[in-house]
């Protein structure tokens, strides 16, 4: 059973994904290259678990109680042996936050859907989050409208579109991730689209 929550976890994702790239409106979708989008690069030598984390993540600037963590089946249900590789992301006594500066820049009509892999672990209280899809440190968009259960991923997907004369126009894309309240959030995966805007039909 907790194989098949992870499976449909995976599903959904892909399915949004899908969704995005097979519609008319986007189908000229690319991925934009995000540096460390599911935090595979940086190896942890402990057995997954609790205490197997460091605070740095490669390529992602990592603000306070902040984390890589290696997390196992207690933490989230379908882990294989090997561990699950996650920013955990807040603590019981602060917020946290991961930034990367990506290296492509906001281009004019374009649609942009950024899609996060947001995780409540089983043995740990889940706090509130914003994902935030920022140009020049200017916020384009956000949201935080996942809701995970303990043990369990789900998809937090939002998307911008720029217009014509987007005021953020050449500034660098930037992925913010924060947690809010006291708790964590944990987040195993971060993609990026972008596919050009259609014609108004007005």
């Amino acid at each position: 059973m907790k194989c098949y929550r992870l499976l449909a976890v995976i599903v959904v994702t892909l399915v949004a994904a899908a969704l995005f790239l097979a519609s008319p409106a986007q189908a000229q979708a690319t991925s934009i290259p995000i540096l460390n989008p599911s935090f595979t690069i940086d190896k942890l030598p402990c057995s997954p678990g609790y205490n197997c984390e460091e605070p740095g993540i490669t390529g992602w600037v990592v603000g306070p109680q902040t984390s890589l963590l290696k997390a196992s089946t207690t933490q989230f249900s379908g882990v294989p042996s090997t561990g699950l590789y996650v920013a955990a992301i807040g603590t019981e006594y602060a917020s946290g936050s991961i930034l990367q500066t990506l290296g492509a820049t906001v281009q004019a009509n374009t649609t942009y859907a950024l899609y996060v892999k947001v995780g409540a672990r089983a043995d740990y209280v889940f706090t509130g989050y914003v994902v935030t899809l920022l140009a020049g440190n200017v916020v384009l968009t956000s949201g935080h409208h996942a809701t995970p259960v303990g043990g369990d991923f789900v998809t937090e997907a939002i998307s911008y579109e720029s217009g014509a004369t987007p005021s953020q126009l050449g500034q660098p894309l930037q992925i913010l991730i924060t947690s809010t309240g006291n708790g964590q959030v944990d987040i195993a995966d971060v993609v990026l689209y972008s596919a050009p805007t259609p014609p108004s039909s007005d």
